[in-house]
């Protein structure tokens, strides 16, 4: 089971600036109060996660975040909740980073509590990092939703203004942002017949997705795969989606992919429905029925002889250059 990190999802994200008018939306608290508000509700948090205190983290936690959670963990077909505290990595501690500010949203019901401090994602170097903490008003307290964390090496005006603490900035830059309203809490899905994954490449778009009516994605100029919540089942599925092209940005190649992933070791996943354009093409959505049959599931193995079966194509794909298409 890969780690799921609680309802603090770390995440690389891009900063862009916000327009002038969304900059009325966001309130400015007590900084002192708010503070200590989002210190002890990020320590129950945290203590929840390294104990394994299934209580202390759902109080400490949104009930959509919470929902999010169980849901990929299922789908995955893992056991909620023991597999989400197995094996967790430790949450960085608050004393590690330098305290920016918070800004407010949505009628005072969001905030986004701003940290900096040096951080070593991955195989990269420690660099100095921005930790943003995403909180919602709920039941009457503030609890956890989730975290973001994005290098501020190429950022240096962003990086100087955050150690004078110029709130303003928290303002300006989206990825300081709170929530503009509530997360919506999703129904809980079923259990998988096939644990499935969505993957999305769509520089330029915006695309909004439902897979079997259940599991919902949205994706914004980027590159990412989600897993299905309840996943994909042998048979009839389908998907819906709609697709908006950012004008202002470059729009190149667009691939959307659907995946039954491998529960044997050693299979591989195998494509069940694709939709994958040039960049001189209009990029349309549209709902869509498609069949995963057992040839799909048998040609998983390395050692399947059969012909390969095609994935149902949202949009016929072009020939390749020196063949005729049949």
């Amino acid at each position: 089971m890969s780690s799921v990190f609680a309802c603090c999802m770390l995440a690389s994200l891009k900063l862009s600036a916000a327009p002038a008018a969304t900059q009325e939306r966001f309130g400015m608290p007590d900084q002192q109060t708010v503070r200590g508000t989002v210190e002890r509700v990020y320590s129950t948090w945290r203590l929840g996660m390294m104990r394994g205190d299934e209580n202390a983290w759902r109080s400490a936690t949104t009930r959509s975040r919470q929902a999010k959670v169980r849901n990929l963990i299922i789908s995955q077909k893992g056991s909620f909740p023991h597999d989400f505290f197995h094996n967790q990595p430790e949450p960085p501690s608050l004393s590690n980073f330098k305290y920016i500010g918070t800004i407010t949203g949505c009628g005072h019901r969001t905030l986004a509590a701003t940290y900096v401090g040096n951080v070593q994602l991955g195989d990269a170097k420690a660099a100095e990092t921005a930790y943003v903490l995403l909180m919602v008003f709920e039941d009457g307290k503030w609890k956890l939703d989730q975290s973001h964390m994005f290098n501020l090496t190429h950022l240096p005006e962003v990086k100087k203004r955050l150690h004078k603490r110029d709130l303003s900035v928290l303002k300006e830059q989206d990825g300081f942002h709170p929530y503009d309203a509530p997360p919506a809490v999703p129904a809980m899905c079923p259990a998988p017949q096939l644990i499935g994954k969505v993957f999305v490449d769509a520089p330029g778009r915006s695309i909004d997705m439902k897979i079997n009516g259940v599991s919902a994605h949205q994706f914004t100029d980027e590159r990412r795969a989600d897993v299905i919540s309840g996943g994909l089942r042998r048979g009839k599925n389908t998907i819906s989606y709609s697709i908006r092209t950012d004008a202002k940005l470059d729009h190149p190649s667009m691939a959307i992919g659907l995946f039954v992933m491998p529960e044997t070791p050693g299979n591989h996943p195998v494509c069940v429905f694709d939709h994958i354009l040039d960049a001189d093409d209009e990029a349309r959505g549209g709902e869509f029925t498609f069949e995963i049959r057992n040839e799909n599931i048998a040609s998983m193995n390395p050692r399947f002889t059969g012909t390969p079966p095609q994935p149902f194509h949202a949009v016929p794909l072009k020939a390749r250059p020196g063949k005729v298409a049949k």
